[in-house]
């Protein structure tokens, strides 16, 4: 049996790589060879329905960067335990190989071969309506023993290593996006005497008849949504509400409770391939949304009033998990905005808000256009030469992603 022994990590880009590959058993073995090499690639797969309920598979494979070592060369016999060290470095950046697979180029991918490396990452997705899109970004070590030509007995294995990126602004500027809608009530709680008492059923059917003449009250209900965010940090999230006068007919401005506030991180994953259809040549691309929970707080028995502005980030406590659900019972590393050869990986914030005034409710819901999110560890800069990019979310939902370690301000 082969065996590779590393600290568990996580890595990143520059880090040493060093340990044992290990030979056990307790028969005599002849090698010929003993290697280890260091990886990391990107792979992609679209899967598609086709004809006869026949599936179609697109794929991309974008190599990243591999180095070997040959930890021994033979042939000779062995009896185990045998023990080789090796030590790598992650390199700073790909040295990727394969891009000319891909049909044409695309603003929406990175195709730098020298672009900083990419988080570890894995979606993986089952749909009945549409197509399948699986996504990867692997590094690991592969390790191998072959016996001379005529022998038995070659050996394989595998150890994943996991990769995170940094972000290089240590306390990035809050930027954010201001939305709103309209609601508008119309209710016999709005009349005056009605604030704190039950009509009757009389009072309760004439209002039926009479829909028309209820009081009405319109309201702003406005959320500051933030569009930059830090891994495992406390993110702003800002709610208010502004009477319309104009268009209301109560007396007064009626208060507006706050009774649900449901916080969602928006992930979309796109992903290219090169086609595997006999009728088309281009290259294949999709995507896949889900939403992932950032918190919620049920405010039914704590008679929250709404007002002007209020910080209901700081009230729920919100925060960005390092964490997403991967199915019912496995979690998995969030990774940070970023796009690389074949995979783009964006964000958008979402807020779903349940109010009450008048005891009639309102549903509203929030978005922003894009929400960057930025790696949980911090590097300072060790140059000018890369800094990342900004993405100006409040102006332009199509705005390039940062490469994979952060995006600043500047």
């Amino acid at each position: 049996m082969l065996r590779i022994d590393v600290p568990p990590g996580p890595y990143k880009a520059g880090s040493p790589v060093s340990g044992t590959v290990s030979l056990h058993g307790d028969c005599t073995l002849k090698v010929q060879t003993v290697k280890i090499s260091l990886k990391g690639r990107c792979k992609t797969k679209i899967t598609e329905s086709g004809s006869n309920n026949n599936k179609v598979h697109h794929r991309g494979r974008v190599p990243l960067f591999e180095y070997e070592k040959i930890l021994f060369t033979g042939p000779y016999s062995m009896n185990p335990p045998h023990e080789w060290q090796f030590e790598f470095r992650f390199p700073e950046q790909c040295e990727a190989s394969g891009l000319n697979q891909f049909q044409s180029s695309s603003e929406m991918f990175n195709e730098d071969q020298h672009q900083p490396l990419p988080a570890s990452f894995s979606h993986v997705t089952s749909s009945f309506i549409g197509a399948d899109v699986d996504a990867f970004v692997r590094y690991e070590l592969e390790a191998a023993l072959v016996t001379p030509p005529g022998s038995r007995g070659d050996m394989e294995i595998t150890k994943l290593l996991i990769l995170k990126t940094e972000r290089y602004e240590q306390n990035p500027e809050p930027d954010s996006f201001f939305a709103s809608q309209r609601s508008v009530v119309q209710s016999l709680y709005l009349a005056p005497g009605y604030e704190h008492r039950n009509p009757t059923f009389r009072e309760k059917l004439k209002a039926e008849i009479h829909s028309s003449k209820l009081p009405k009250a319109q309201h702003v209900l406005a959320a500051l949504l933030p569009t930059v965010g830090v891994i495992g940090r406390r993110v702003p999230l800002t709610l208010g509400v502004t009477y319309d006068e104009d268009y209301s007919t109560t007396i007064s401005a009626p208060r507006v409770f706050l009774r649900n506030v449901k916080v969602r991180l928006v992930s979309t994953t796109t992903v290219r391939c090169i086609s595997d259809s006999l009728w088309s040549s281009d290259d294949v691309s999709d995507s896949n949304q889900e939403e992932l929970p950032l918190g919620e707080q049920d405010f039914n028995d704590q008679n929250v009033e709404l007002t002007d502005r209020m910080d209901v980030g700081e009230l729920m406590d919100l925060k960005i998990m390092a964490r997403e659900a991967f199915g019912s019972l496995t979690w998995v590393p969030l990774v940070p905005s970023f796009k690389t050869f074949n995979i783009v990986r964006s964000y958008r914030f979402k807020v779903y808000v349940v109010t009450e005034c008048g005891k009639k409710k309102s549903h509203p819901e929030f978005t922003s256009p894009n929400f960057v999110l930025l790696a949980e560890d911090y590097s300072p800069p060790s140059g000018s030469s890369f800094a990342g990019v900004l993405v100006d979310a409040e102006n332009d939902d199509t705005a390039i992603l940062p490469s994979y370690k952060t995006a600043i301000k500047s």
